[in-house]
Order: structure tokens, then C-alpha cells, then sequence
């Protein structure tokens, strides 16, 4: 879906990663983080206007450009090949980006006040795939995921934290049917598995491709409204 350009917000370098505030109105006083994690090769300005979507008075924003530089404003945290027909990916680079997440969101949360477990990941293709990480592994950093067009590792779950720490973790997740990038199956095999550890997931599909949907977009907005 193309949305509607943005406004630019300056890029700030504060915290161990760079990022911008969506909503700098709400950069004190806000009750929840939202961390916004672009696809690979991409950017954090590609987000802000889903972020800009899901902004309200009680949730601060922050549109969160990954560590690795891949191209002219191209971003990634670790780098992927996709020559064979499936994806793989340097293992050491996407840990380097789980320790650099993870520091921004301690970091971030001190930096603006958030209260403790009250951050929200928000991954598009690879970025959905490293908030996945992060919760299976650190579940007690983060309070929600909403995975759009991504997929588990195996290396998440071979790693992951005790189901009991994991639960506690919501998860909603948006997928193309006709995906051609990261194909439905792997969402439907992240709803197995967290199903397998006591979760109940949302999940909403939708007919297109390897995209964010305004119809997922509506879905996650009203998701997070429901949450306490």
C-alpha cells in the first residue's frame, strides 16, 4: 500500500541507534513506546506514516533505522541472500542488531520515562523478524509485537526464553496471501508455534503481496486499542 508522504522529522543520534520521533508531542508524559523496524535495505522514513496512523496521546513513536548500511538511505540489520529460494542470513550480524535493539529500547524507555514493560515492537519483513527475536529471547523487554510480513527464526526458538516469560508477550500479525518475498506459510507457521507455547495470537491476512495493508493497518490500530 502506498501511503500518503510525511513530513520529515530531524534524525536524532542520542540513543544507540538512530531514529525519529513521530509524535514529538507525546515525548514526555507517554505511558507506551512504539518502536517502529523497517524491512531490509530500507529506511525509517518508510514507516512514519504507519506510525503517524497509530500515534494517540498515550503512546510516543519511534521510527527506528537499523544498524547496517546497504545503499545510498538503504539500512539493514544483518545482511540476507536469497539466491537459493530461501532466505539466509548472517547470524552474527542479526545478533550484533539484537544487542543494539535491545540497548535502544533500555535506553529509549529511560531516555523518555516509558514505564517498565510497556514497549511495543512494530517489524515489516525483517523488521518484523527481529521484534520476533527480541521477544522470544527477551521477553521481559517488550509487551506486544505486531509482525507485518515476517517470519520466526528457528535460531528464536531454539533460543527462546521460558513459554511462561513468553506469554506474557502479545503478538498480532499481518500477511500478504500472495507473498512472493517472505511467503504466507511462514506466518502461519509463527501461529503454530505460538500457539504451541500457550499464545493466542491475531492474525490477519490479506489478499496481497509482500506489503503493509491498509485493512492490516486498521486491524493492528484497533488491536492496540483493546490492549490494557
Amino acid at each position: 500500500m502506498n501511503f500518503a508522504p510525511s513530513a520529515q522529522p530531524p534524525l536524532l543520534t542520542d540513543l544507540p541507534l538512530a531514529y525519529r520521533l513521530v509524535n514529538p508531542a507525546q515525548a514526555t508524559g507517554a505511558k507506551r513506546l512504539l518502536l517502529l523496524l523497517h524491512g531490509v535495505g530500507g529506511n525509517e522514513l518508510n514507516l512514519l506514516p504507519v506510525g503517524e496512523q497509530l500515534a494517540d496521546a498515550h503512546t510516543l513513536v519511534l521510527s527506528v533505522r537499523a544498524p547496517l548500511v546497504f545503499g545510498p538511505m538503504g539500512f539493514g540489520f544483518y545482511q540476507v541472500d536469497f539466491s537459493s529460494g530461501k532466505p539466509v542470513f548472517n547470524r552474527a550480524q542479526q545478533l550484533d542488531g539484537q544487542r543494539l535493539l535491545l540497548d535502544f529500547i533500555r535506553e529509549a524507555s529511560a531516555r523518555y520515562g516509558i514505564p517498565a514493560g510497556q514497549v511495543y515492537l512494530l517489524g515489516f519483513s525483517q523488521g518484523a523478524i527481529m521484534a520476533y527475536d527480541v521477544a522470544l529471547t527477551y521477553p521481559a523487554q517488550v509487551r506486544g509485537v505486531l509482525a507485518f510480513s515476517g517470519r520466526l527464526l528457528v535460531e528464536s526458538r531454539q533460543h527462546q526464553a521460558p513459554a511462561a516469560e513468553v506469554k506474557k508477550v502479545h503478538f498480532f500479525l499481518s500477511h500478504g496471501r500472495h507473498d512472493d518475498k517472505l511467503p504466507a506459510f511462514y506466518a502461519d507457521e509463527a501461529v503454530t508455534f505460538l500457539k504451541s507455547q500457550g499464545i493466542a495470537p491475531h492474525y490477519e491476512a490479506f489478499e496481497g503481496g509482500h506489503e503493509l495493508s491498509a485493512s492490516g493497518l486498521a486491524a493492528a490500530r484497533q488491536w492496540l486499542a483493546q490492549l490494557p
